[in-house]
């Protein structure tokens, strides 16, 4: 796993942020490209695949905030950030603040169990680059400002999402190589062969709950203490009584992340390559993959075993609550255009004018 992709005059790049940057990147690119084949002016599109890139990471960042389970700690990190235990934090004894802060371990010395905890950050819930977006919010939010932005500036609508129909599909497929890169977004454990173990370490806790520099403190399932480090699948096994001490690897697990990229860029390449040149409505190209993703998604999110909001009693993710209406929509809108034609463009007229002395005709 790399985490940290590489570092440049100390200046170090996270995979996930490094590849969805690329993804973006790409996507400007090609998405340029077509809108000038298609009639859409090239500037307003680039302008828009910024503002939309902005607004879907605020978009994903307020869903993670508000249906990860994390949305509490948040708000006790500005109201109160001693109810906030961090396990890269909490078995670091301290007396004074400056303690903890010497210890790279947050800013706060509880005054009763001398132990560290985060400093106060009213601005936490912000602040993405620290991980933590969720995918449907982003799309969700883009979307939305894509329509306003659609409107003020008179763009065709149907042909610009048509081309953020296969773009957001290829910075999907950028973003979950990110995320395999990162360790995040990890399966259940399972022994098919498309299976990885992801690294770490465990022993059990010392004396007084206190774990070696860089380690987690984890308290278990069973209440047995542990120090751990290692990618989330891994402290997660810790958690659950998966691993006993000394254990360098987690159990096999689901590649959640590349079943995702694979199926995303799968998506893409429909569309780009195939669907793009012989669409019959516009419009099309969005609605297939609105269908796509959302079945793909929704499918793949059985096979997950990250903390990312469960609801109905554990049954269904809140990705996979969000997928439906996707799936549904997309399913009425090819049901009601089954019949529509998009008109070809009409050829140019030929020019009545008498061409100018000298000009061939």
């Amino acid at each position: 796993m790399r985490p940290i992709l590489f570092e440049i005059f100390g200046v170090t790049f996270p995979s996930y942020y490094t590849m969805l940057t690329l993804g973006f990147l790409l996507i400007a690119y090609l998405g340029k490209r077509e809108a000038d084949r298609v009639g859409i002016n090239p500037d307003d599109f680039l302008d828009l695949t910024f503002w939309m890139f902005v607004f879907g990471l605020i978009g994903a960042r307020i869903l993670h905030v508000f249906a990860d389970g994390y949305f509490w700690d948040y708000v006790h990190l500005c109201t109160d950030p001693l109810q906030v235990k961090v396990a890269s934090f909490i078995h670091v004894p301290c007396k004074i603040n400056q303690d903890c802060v010497l210890a790279n371990a947050g800013g706060l010395c509880h005054p009763e169990t001398l132990r560290c905890y985060p400093e106060q950050d009213c601005l936490a819930a912000l602040k993405f680059w620290q991980g933590g977006l969720a995918f449907y919010g982003g799309l969700i939010m883009a979307v939305a400002y894509a329509v306003y932005f659609i409107r003020k500036h008179k763009m065709a609508v149907a042909k610009t999402f048509d081309i953020a129909g296969w773009g957001v599909a290829l910075g999907l497929g950028f973003g979950r190589m990110g995320c395999f890169l990162a360790g995040c977004c990890f399966g259940q454990i399972t022994d098919a062969p498309t299976a990885l173990e992801f690294p770490g370490y465990v022993i059990e806790a010392r004396v007084n709950d206190t774990c070696p520099k860089n380690y987690d403190f984890i308290e278990s399932d069973k209440g047995i203490k542990y120090c751990a480090w290692g990618r989330p699948a891994f402290l997660n096994h810790v958690k659950h009584d998966l691993l006993p001490p000394k254990s360098r690897h987690s159990h096999p697990v689901h590649a959640t992340q590349l079943y995702e990229l694979a199926f995303s860029w799968s998506i893409f390449a429909w569309l780009y390559f195939w669907r793009r040149k012989r669409a019959r409505y516009s419009g099309q190209l969005f609605v297939e993959f609105a269908l796509l993703y959302g079945i793909g998604r929704f499918v793949v999110e059985f096979f997950r075993a990250d903390d990312r909001g469960l609801w109905l009693g554990g049954l269904l993710s809140t990705s996979q609550i969000i997928a439906l209406p996707f799936i549904f929509v997309a399913l009425y809108l090819m049901w009601r255009w089954r019949h529509k034609v998009t008109p070809p463009e009409p050829p140019l007229e030929p020019s009545l004018e008498p061409p100018e002395p000298g000009e061939a005709r």
